[in-house]
C-alpha cells in the first residue's frame, strides 16, 4: 500500500489470527491501521446517526466462513464533540479491528471491504476512505479429531470418584463403637404392659447425645 500522507493518511494491514487452521476453528480476521500525526480515525462502536462516518467491516458472504458476532474495535479513545453535539469513540496513531469467524471447509475465500473517516481538527479537514482486501489461498488442515475415552474406562473413573467422598466410611467407626452405641440405645427403649414403646423421651435425649 501507498505510504502514508496528508492525502492518504492512515495505511491498513490485515492478518489472520493463527497460522495453523482446522475445519470447525474459530479464528479472527485482524485490521490494523496506521495512523499520521494529527490525524484520527473514527472507530465503529458510537451512534452511526450521530454524524461521522463509523467504520465499518463488509464481509462478502461465502460458504467457506461464517461469521461470529460483529467487528469489534481493540480499546478506542472517547471523547464528547462539541461539532456532533454527542460522543464518539476514535482512535490515534494506531487502530485495531477483529473479526471472528467460524472456518466450515479446505477453501474458504475471506473478501471484505472497509469504509472509514479520518480527520485533522488542526486543518479542519476530513478524507473518507474505502479499502478491499481477500484472503484466498490458504492451506487449511482437516477438523481436529476429538479422541473419547472408552466407555469403560470413564464409568470406572466417575464410580472411584463417587467411592472415595459419597461413600466413604468414617475412620473412627470399628465394632467396639458400634456395639456401645448400640447397649446405650437399648437402655432408652421402655415399653408398657401391652409392649408399646413409651420411650420417646430417652430416645430424644439418645439422639441428642450421639447425633455429631
Amino acid at each position: 500500500m501507498a505510504q502514508a500522507d496528508n492525502d492518504n493518511p492512515i495505511k491498513w494491514s490485515f492478518a489472520l489470527s493463527a497460522k495453523e487452521i482446522h475445519i470447525g476453528d474459530t479464528i479472527e480476521v485482524v485490521a490494523t491501521a496506521s495512523i499520521i500525526p494529527d490525524w484520527y480515525l473514527y472507530s465503529n462502536d458510537f451512534d452511526p446517526n450521530l454524524g461521522p462516518t463509523v467504520t465499518t467491516f463488509d464481509f462478502t458472504a461465502d460458504k467457506g466462513y461464517s461469521l461470529l458476532g460483529k467487528t469489534k474495535a481493540i480499546k478506542p479513545k472517547k471523547k464528547y464533540s462539541d461539532i456532533w453535539e454527542g460522543d464518539v469513540t476514535y482512535f490515534i496513531e494506531h487502530a485495531e479491528f477483529r473479526q471472528k469467524i467460524v472456518v466450515l471447509s479446505d477453501a474458504p475465500k475471506i473478501t471484505f471491504a472497509v469504509n472509514f473517516q479520518t480527520c485533522n481538527d488542526v486543518i479542519g479537514r476530513c478524507i473518507p476512505g474505502d479499502e478491499e482486501f481477500t484472503f484466498s489461498g490458504l492451506t487449511i488442515l482437516p477438523a481436529r479429531k476429538i479422541t473419547k475415552a472408552p466407555a469403560g474406562q470413564t464409568q470406572q473413573s466417575t464410580t472411584d470418584t463417587k467411592t472415595g467422598s459419597e461413600n466413604a466410611v468414617p475412620k473412627t467407626t470399628d465394632k467396639a463403637s458400634l456395639e456401645k452405641l448400640e447397649a446405650e440405645k437399648a437402655k432408652t427403649v421402655q415399653r408398657d404392659s401391652k409392649g408399646n414403646d413409651v420411650s420417646v423421651g430417652y430416645l430424644k435425649d439418645f439422639v441428642k447425645k450421639y447425633k455429631k
